[in-house]
């Protein structure tokens, strides 16, 4: 037998494959994937909640790092629209893991978590700067996030029945509508 090189990276994209399979992340499944014991993952994880919110870090960087390269040189509405749009096709593309970054309950104790969510709403936050005035960019920031989630949790679960309508131009109307509500307070 080859004995198996781990690595945390190496830990968390396993851990990360599992939860886009719908397996269970756990210590036991992660090592029965890389061909290890489990004990050996505590070398790199104190326990599981580390490990789970290394993940959602994984994560939530990656989801920073495309919108900054899909976003570049935009700005204003039209960046505000972009950025819910891109955020929102990346979380449907990788539902399973969406839904385990969703789950997770937020917290500071993970800095890399928190750096990585951070950036996300900077990006946001320069999107809305300029466009609403200081008094309104953080009713401007939770809304977009609301519509994003809220869409992302309902299309996901297939509350979405009726083809009268797509989801995805229901998610750009009501986007821009509420936009524009916004601007015109």
């Amino acid at each position: 037998m080859t004995r198996q090189i781990l690595s945390q990276e190496k830990i968390i994209q396993t851990s990360i494959e599992l939860i886009e399979e719908g397996d269970v992340l756990s210590f036991s499944a992660i090592a029965r994937k890389l061909g290890t014991k489990s004990q050996a993952l505590y070398s790199y994880f104190n326990n599981q909640t580390e490990l789970r919110y290394a993940v959602v870090g994984w994560a939530v960087t990656q989801v920073g790092d495309q919108l900054r390269k899909q976003l570049f040189g935009l700005s204003g509405q039209a960046g505000i629209v972009a950025f819910a749009t891109e955020f929102r096709k990346l979380a449907l593309t990788h539902l399973k893991l969406t839904q385990f970054v969703l789950s997770m309950p937020r917290t500071k104790k993970y800095s890399e978590v928190t750096k990585a969510f951070g950036e996300i709403r900077l990006l946001l936050n320069q999107m809305i700067d300029g466009v609403y005035p200081k008094s309104q960019q953080l009713l401007v920031s939770r809304c977009v996030r609301d519509i994003m989630v809220g869409d992302i949790v309902n299309v996901g679960t297939g509350w979405f029945t009726d083809d009268s309508l797509s989801a995805t131009d229901s998610f750009h109307e009501l986007l821009v509508m509420n936009l524009k509500m916004l601007k015109d307070l």
